[in-house]
C-alpha cells in the first residue's frame, strides 16, 4: 500500500502482511514485502534483548527519511539494530523503484534472468528449467534465461591458502578440480584493500544469494517421471604418487592432485551449486566439513542425499518396527498386530508405548502421544499448540534416549498414512524441532533415515520436502548431540518452515554482518562463513567470541550451536527481568568476530591484513598493553595517515582530530590515544605532536600504514598475549603466589601482576610438552639432557593449553603437542 511519512512528508510503500505480538522480536510473513519507510524495522527493534537499538550516531547509518526499498522474507527473524538490509536470501538492496510495485502500478514486470536456472533431469538425462522465484518449471529454455557467466579474469579457477601448509593453491569451482599448480592462463589478480567488516547498505551489501531450494517436479511429458536428485559421481581412482599421504581431499570425479613433497594435497573448496559446500542457502548454516587447527576446525558437513542412501542401503524402517515394537497390544495369547498397523496414523490415545519400555517411561509415552496429537490437530485440544511442542521437550530434553526414540517412532506413526494433509503437515514440523534438539539412539539412526528416504517422493503437500530436510539433518543432530537449552519462539517458527534465523555479528569498529543459520549451525560453521564473506585467506587466528555488556568474553567452542546460546542468552535475560523487574538494566549478549590468534598474515591477505590491524587499533587504545606515550603518538599518527590518507600540506591546517566525534560521543582524539594520555588540558599539545608525525608519512597507502602499524606493535615482547591468572605449585621456583600467564606467537611469559616485570620466558623451542586437566595447566621445558616441569593451578588450563597448542603447531609443526594431565599429574 501507499502511505505518507509523516515525519517528511514522502511516500513509502508497503505491504505488510503480518502480526506482531510476542514479547520476542518476530516477523512471521505469510509472503516478501517492501518498505520503504525505516521506523518500521526500528519499532520492530525496540524489544529485542541481544540486539539494542543502534546509537543516533552509529557510522554508516543511513538518513532516516530516505526513500530506500528493501524486502523482507517470509520466515522469521533475529531483526537486526539497523534497518537497512535485505533480509530475503541477502539480495541486494536497491534504491529504485522495486519491481514488484511496478508491475503493480503499471501491469509491466521485470523479471531478473538469473532467476531461471538449468537443472539436470536424472531419470531421462535431460535438462529443464526451474525458477527460483514462482517455482515454476519447463522443459522449454526461457526467454528470460541467461547462462550464468564466469566471474573473474580467471574464469571458474580461484586461488586460496591451504591452512595446514600455508601455502596456496588453485580451485575449479565448475569441475572441483585442486591444483598446487597456477592453471594455464592464470593472471593474478591486484586485490583491491577489503573493507574488512562492512556495514549493511544498500549500494554495497553484496552477499551472495541463497541456493534455490529442491526443486519443484519437473514437467513430465507423459508418461515421463518428474526429475529427482542426481546421485553424486563416484570419485574417480586416484593413481599412486610419491610422497603423497592417503586419501588426500580432492574434486568430485576428478583426482586430486599428487601432492609434492612435504606437502598435502589442497583442500577442497565449498562448491556453493552444491549440496557439498553452503546448502540452503545459508551463510553460517551447517555446511562444510573442514579438518584443521585453530577455532575453525570441525565445522559440520551436510551430507548428500545420495550419500546417505548409500550409506542406509538394506536399512528399512519396517525392519525397526518388526525388532523393536511393541507388537502384542492385546495381550500374550490375543494374537498380535501387523507391523503396517502398528507403524500407520491412528486418530485414538495409543494404551501403551509403541518401544518395549519400562513402566515407569510407559506411562510418560503416553502423555507425550497426547501432545504430539494434540499439536497435530489430531484431538481436541484448548491448549495453545506450540505450549504442546514445550512440554514435549521439557519433558524429553533430559529424558533417557529409549523415550526419545520413543516420540521419534509415534511422530512416524502419525505422519504416516495421515488423510488430513494440515496434520500431515503438523506431524513433519514436530520432527524437524525434535531433530533440531535431540539425536535419536544408534539403534534408531538408520532405520529413521530409511523412513525420510522412503518419503522423498510421497505426495502431498510439502511431503517430500520435509523428508528430505529431515533426511539431511539426521546425520547432523547425530554428530552434534542434544541441545542444552529449550528452542527460542523465533527458532521453532523458523523450524516449522524448515527456513533460517539472522544473526548478527559485530567487529571492533562497531561495524556488523547479518548471516544467516539454523539450528544445527555451530560456532566453527558461523566463523567459517563470516571469513568467507570477509574475503580473509587464512581464518585460522580469527574466532567468535561470546561479550556480555559487562564487557566479559570468552572464546566459542567450534562445536557450541548458534542458536542454542541464544536460547540461554533468553533464558537468563528472562530470569533476571523476574527478580530486576521489567525497566532493570540487564546483562546482555552479542557475537563478536576477531583475533584470537596473533599469527604473522601474509601482506597480500588484505582482509586478514585488516581484522589484524583492528585489533591493534583497539588494543593499543584501550591500554591492554604497556606502550610509552612516544609510541602512542607515533600510532596515533599511523593511525591517522590510515583513515585520512596524506596531509592536505605545508600551511595548511588539519583540524579532523579536533571536537567531538558525533559516532562515539567522545572527543575524536580518544580514538587515537589511549585514555591515560589525554588530558583536557594537553589536547591541543598532543594534536600537534600526532599532526607533525603524520605530515611526515605522506606517501604511505592504506595497506603500508596498516602493515607499519602491525610491525610497530609486534615488535613489544607482550603484544597479542592472552592473559591468565594462576598459581604456581614448584616451590623450588621462588615465583610468588599469584601470577599472570601470557601466552603469545612468541612463547609462555611468566608476569608478576603487581609489579609487571617478566619472571620468566619460554619460548616455543624451549617447550618440551605441555597439558592441562580441569583444574591445572603444566608445561614441560628444557632439552634432551635436563628438562623442568611446572605446574599451574587455573581453572582456564583447557583454553591455556588450546592457544599454545596451536602456536606451536604454526611454529614447530603439528608433529608437536601437549595433552590433558591426567589424574596422577603426568602428562
Amino acid at each position: 500500500m501507499e502511505n505518507t511519512d509523516a515525519a517528511t512528508g514522502r511516500k513509502y510503500y508497503a505491504n505488510v502482511v503480518t502480526k506482531v505480538s510476542s514479547p520476542e522480536i518476530r516477523c512471521a510473513l505469510t509472503c516478501p514485502l517492501w518498505i520503504a519507510n525505516p521506523k518500521f524495522l526500528e519499532d520492530l527493534c525496540r524489544r529485542s534483548y541481544s540486539l539494542p537499538l543502534p546509537s543516533p550516531h552509529q557510522p554508516f547509518r543511513l538518513d532516516s527519511s530516505a526513500h530506500h526499498f528493501f524486502t523482507i522474507s517470509s520466515h522469521p527473524l533475529y531483526l537486526p539494530n539497523h534497518p537497512y538490509s535485505n533480509y530475503q536470501y541477502w539480495q541486494e538492496s536497491s534504491w529504485d523503484y522495486p519491481a514488484e510495485l511496478l508491475e503493480k502500478e503499471t501491469g509491466k514486470s521485470e523479471q531478473k534472468a538469473n532467476e531461471w536456472v538449468e537443472k539436470l533431469d536424472a531419470s531421462s538425462g535431460n535438462y529443464y528449467y526451474y525458477n527460483r522465484t514462482t517455482k515454476e518449471t519447463t522443459w522449454d529454455k526461457p526467454e528470460q534465461y541467461k547462462p550464468a557467466t564466469k566471474a573473474g579474469v580467471n574464469g571458474d579457477w580461484h586461488s586460496k591458502i591451504d591452512p595446514n601448509s600455508g601455502q596456496t593453491y588453485y580451485y575449479n569451482k565448475k569441475t572441483k578440480e585442486t591444483s598446487w599448480e597456477k592453471p594455464e592462463g592464470w593472471v593474478d589478480e591486484a586485490t583491491a584493500s577489503a573493507t574488512a567488516t562492512a556495514s549493511p547498505a544498500p549500494a554495497s551489501a553484496t552477499a551472495s544469494p541463497a541456493p534455490a531450494p529442491a526443486p519443484a517436479p519437473a514437467p513430465a511429458p507423459a508418461p515421463a517421471p518428474a526429475p529427482a536428485p542426481a546421485p553424486a559421481p563416484a570419485p574417480a581412482p586416484v593413481p599412486a604418487a610419491v610422497n603423497k599421504p592417503p586419501n588426500p581431499p580432492g574434486g568430485p570425479g576428478r583426482p586430486p592432485p599428487p601432492a609434492g613433497p612435504g606437502r598435502s594435497a589442497p583442500p577442497r573448496r565449498k562448491d556453493p551449486e552444491s549440496n557439498e559446500g553452503e546448502p540452503d542457502g545459508g551463510d553460517g548454516t551447517s555446511g562444510s566439513k573442514k579438518d584443521g587447527d585453530g577455532n575453525g576446525d570441525r565445522t559440520t558437513r551436510l551430507m548428500t542425499v545420495a550419500e546417505i542412501l548409500e550409506q542406509i542401503e538394506g536399512v528399512t524402517f519396517e525392519g525397526y518396527v518388526e525388532n523393536y515394537f511393541k507388537l502384542d497390544r492385546k495381550g500374550m495369547f490375543k494374537g498380535k498386530t501387523t507391523v503396517d498397523k502398528i507403524s500407520s496414523h491412528k486418530n485414538e490415545l495409543i494404551k501403551t508405548s509403541l518401544l518395549q519400555l519400562p513402566p515407569d517411561l510407559s506411562s510418560e509415552a503416553l502423555q507425550t502421544f497426547r501432545n504430539v496429537t494434540g499439536y497435530m490437530g489430531d484431538r481436541g485440544s484448548s491448549k495453545d499448540p506450540i505450549g504442546h511442542v514445550n512440554k514435549i521437550l521439557s519433558s524429553l530434553m533430559l529424558a533417557p534416549e529409549q523415550l526419545r526414540d520413543e516420540v521419534f517412532c509415534q511422530i512416524c506413526k502419525q505422519v504416516n498414512g495421515n488423510p488430513d494433509p494440515v496434520s500431515t503437515v503438523r506431524g513433519w514440523q514436530l520432527m524437524v524441532i525434535m531433530l533440531a534438539s535431540f539425536p535419536p539412539s544408534t539403534t534408531l539412526n538408520q532405520p529413521l533415515q530409511a523412513f525420510f528416504a522412503g518419503k522423498l517422493k510421497a505426495e502431498g503437500e510439502f511431503v517430500s520436502e520435509y523428508a528430505e530436510y529431515c533426511l539431511l539433518r539426521t546425520p547432523l543432530i547425530f554428530e552434534l548431540g542434544s541441545r542444552r537449552e529449550l528452542p527460542t519462539q523465533v527458532e521453532l517458527e523458523s523450524l516449522k518452515r524448515c527456513a533460517k534465523v539472522t544473526l548478527r555479528v559485530n567487529f571492533l569498529d562497531k561495524k556488523y554482518l547479518m548471516l544467516t543459520v539454523d539450528s544445527w549451525s555451530t560456532a566453527a560453521d558461523f566463523s567459517a562463513a563470516i571469513a568467507e564473506r570477509l574475503g580473509i585467506n587464512d581464518p585460522l587466528p580469527y574466532a567468535l567470541f561470546e561479550v556480555s555488556s559487562d564487557e566479559e568474553e570468552r572464546v566459542l567452542e567450534p562445536d557450541e550451536r548458534l542458536l542454542d546460546l541464544v536460547a540461554y542468552w533468553q533464558r537468563l535475560a528472562v530470569e533476571e527481568r523476574k527478580g530486576k523487574g521489567k525497566t532493570a538494566t540487564i546483562q546482555e549478549f552479542s557475537f563478536v568476530y576477531k583475533v584470537r590468534l596473533f599469527y604473522e598474515v601474509k601482506d597480500d591477505d588484505h582482509a586478514g591484513i585488516e581484522m589484524m590491524y583492528l585489533q591493534a587499533t583497539n588494543d593499543v587504545v584501550d591500554a591492554r598493553y604497556p606502550c610509552s606515550e612516544q609510541d602512542s603518538l607515533t600510532l596515533a599518527a599511523l593511525q591517522v595517515q590510515e583513515m585520512y590518507g596524506d596531509h592536505p600540506g605545508p600551511g595548511k591546517e588539519f583540524r579532523d582530530l579536533h571536537g567531538i566525534d558525533p559516532y562515539t560521543e567522545k572527543p575524536r582524539l580518544c580514538n587515537f590515544l589511549a585514555a591515560k594520555y589525554f588530558d583536557e588540558g594537553r589536547t591541543d599539545e598532543l594534536i600537534a605532536q600526532i599532526v607533525k608525525l603524520y605530515s611526515k608519512l605522506t606517501g604511505y597507502s592504506t595497506q603500508e600504514a596498516r602493515l607499519s602499524y602491525l610491525d610497530y606493535v609486534r615488535s613489544w615482547k607482550i603484544y597479542g598475549s592472552a592473559y591468565f591468572f594462576a598459581e604456581p605449585q614448584n616451590s623450588s621456583l621462588r615465583f610468588p603466589p599469584a601470577i599472570v600467564l601470557a601466552i603469545n606467537h612468541k612463547g609462555v611469559l611468566i608476569v608478576d601482576p603487581d609489579t609487571k616485570e617478566f619472571l620468566a620466558e619460554y619460548t616455543y623451542k624451549d617447550v618440551v610438552t605441555w597439558g592441562h586437566s580441569s583444574n591445572s595447566f603444566v608445561v614441560v621445558t628444557g632439552g634432551m639432557m635436563r628438562q623442568t616441569k611446572i605446574y599451574f593451578k587455573t581453572d582456564q588450563g583447557k583454553e591455556i593449553n588450546s592457544i599454545v597448542k596451536a602456536y606451536v603447531e604454526r611454529v614447530m609443526g603439528p608433529s608437536a603437542g601437549g595433552g590433558e594431565v591426567a589424574a596422577g599429574g603426568t602428562v
